[in-house]
């Protein structure tokens, strides 16, 4: 039985291997190999719980402002029922969602242009679209520049990109003025004009089937389309089906109600259900059977310690944990957020990828591209709103001790961060990453992780070039910084960090 090594499966972003079995000419065994270890939650035991969200948004430096948010999600969760807090005033919660949504669509722009496009670009599969190769593309050149937009913009309530500096337990620590607050908006009106109207789409996919090029009002919307087009017509929406199990946390609180925009939800056996924060907490699992983890370091995220090393365990291929739900692996994603929002936009996963509940390499493409234009609508919607005299922040005090969970959406899919306080110190903390869930290892039982499952089953009749499992992969926008972290062993390290400018300290 021929067996395939592929390391690194993704770009940029690194630290992943796939070792497949295939016979037949097919992929009958996948296992899914996170190369590096985790250490963040060893590194803010001992803090204050208002430290903790400055080291946790460094577990990566695309996925930044989802960790912060998560983090202090579960600061201020844990203060709460400790009876010392009460709620982020509204000024300060739209400011983090405007936040939060101008990073979602600078990370999936990356996505669909940088990590998964080129895949279907005519540089690398000869699809016709060369607006979509890397580097040379115009298509391409024009999604770096709008990306680069947008992390300015969002540095206007941030601070900086990445790493920002204004989130903090309360609120947001920044009081934008009526001028930073336009400056935003026309970053985001720039971003939509590039885009175009979401009512083209269906012209503007026919348009590229025919290779037509992109017209002035929507040249951005033409090539996620091209991307959706060319994925199409290789397959893809029968290649990479996954179990069709989902997990949404949900995510922005927007100008309404308590309840959140996209909602949280699970999908599996043709049903859709809403679980509470406490079903969440009781039903989330880690399973590190084949981990290179001690067993403690696994179970209830809630009750055991940070991950412990465990290198030489047997029968371990893998730095990622497998999380579960009630003993089942789900997938995460936009995908699974816009099933659990019943959402379809242009109905392209009905008519185009087999189904709007479908999961396969090409729904997670549209799904993308559908949350692209969706996010979109509410940022603009959000700049509208903003009250630049409105309260941003709450007061907030670090001495107390209990217990929380910050549950929230990154772009890759489910979050969520776990943090217990005992006076005033951080005791305990694990933080639970989308590719975790998407790209774990198996479990105990040896039930595959959603892309282990996804991948068996795919053609392939070259074993030197299994693209389709390439793209499958990618279609999870794995990210591994947040999955993992260097292990150095007995090994030490030291750093010096120079002034930024002469003379500074």
């Amino acid at each position: 039985m021929p067996e395939i090594e592929i390391d690194p499966t993704t770009r940029i972003e690194g630290h992943h291997s796939t070792t497949l079995s295939v016979a037949d000419g097919r992929v009958v065994r996948a296992e899914s190999e996170m190369n590096m270890f985790r250490g963040i939650e060893s590194i803010v035991l001992g803090r204050r719980p208002s430290d903790v969200p400055q080291v946790t948004q460094m577990v990566c430096g695309v996925c930044f402002t989802c960790h912060r948010q998560a983090s202090i999600l579960a600061i201020e969760d844990a203060a709460r029922r400790a009876g010392v807090f009460g709620s982020v005033p509204e000024t300060g919660r739209l400011l983090r969602d405007i936040m939060e949504g101008m990073f979602l669509l600078w990370n999936h722009a990356i996505h669909l242009f940088t990590l998964a496009g080129p895949d279907y670009s005519d540089a690398v599969a000869d699809t016709g679209f060369a607006r979509l190769d890397p580097v040379e593309g115009d298509g391409y050149r024009a999604a770096l520049d709008q990306q680069r937009r947008l992390l300015q913009g969002f540095s206007e309530f941030g601070g900086r990109a990445p790493h920002p500096l204004t989130y903090a337990p309360g609120g947001v620590v920044s009081d934008p003025d009526p001028e930073t607050i336009e400056e935003v908006t026309e970053t985001m009106a720039a971003l939509d004009e590039w885009l175009g109207p979401t009512g083209e789409l269906e012209a503007t996919i026919e348009r590229a089937r025919d290779r037509r090029g992109p017209t002035d009002r929507a040249p951005g919307l033409y090539d996620v389309c091209s991307v959706l087009v060319a994925a199409a017509e290789e397959g893809a929406d029968g290649f990479g089906v996954g179990p069709g199990r989902f997990y949404a946390n949900g995510m922005f609180y927007g100008t309404g109600d308590e309840s959140l925009v996209l909602p949280p939800g699970i999908y599996r056996d043709g049903t859709l259900t809403r679980p509470t924060r406490e079903e969440l907490v009781e039903g989330i699992t880690e399973d590190v059977s084949h981990a290179w983890y001690t067993e403690d370091s696994g179970g209830s995220p809630g009750d055991s310690p940070p991950p412990e090393p465990a290198p030489e365990k047997p029968d371990a291929y893998s730095w990622g944990k497998a999380p579960r739900f009630e003993g089942d692996s789900m997938e995460t994603g936009p995908l699974a957020r816009l099933v659990a929002a019943e959402r379809d936009p242009g109905r392209l996963r009905e008519s185009l990828g087999g189904g709007r509940r479908r999961s396969n390499t090409f729904n997670r493409l549209a799904a993308r591209v559908q949350e692209l234009l969706l996010v979109r609508e509410y940022v603009l919607e959000w700049l509208d709103a903003l009250d630049p005299s409105g309260e941003t922040t709450a007061s907030w005090n670090d001495e107390f001790s209990g217990r929380g969970v910050g549950f929230w959406g990154a772009s890759r899919g489910a979050l969520s961060h776990w943090v217990e306080v005992t006076d005033g110190e951080v005791t305990g903390y694990q933080l639970i990453t989308p590719t975790t869930w998407n790209l774990g290892p198996r479990d105990a039982d040896g039930e595959p992780s959603v892309f282990e499952a996804a991948a068996e089953g795919i053609p392939v009749p070259d074993v030197s070039a299994p693209i389709d499992v390439m793209r499958t992969i990618r279609s999870f926008d794995p990210c591994l910084g947040c999955g993992v972290h260097v292990h150095g062993g007995g090994e030490s390290f030291e750093t010096t960090i120079e002034p930024h400018a002469p003379g500074g300290e």
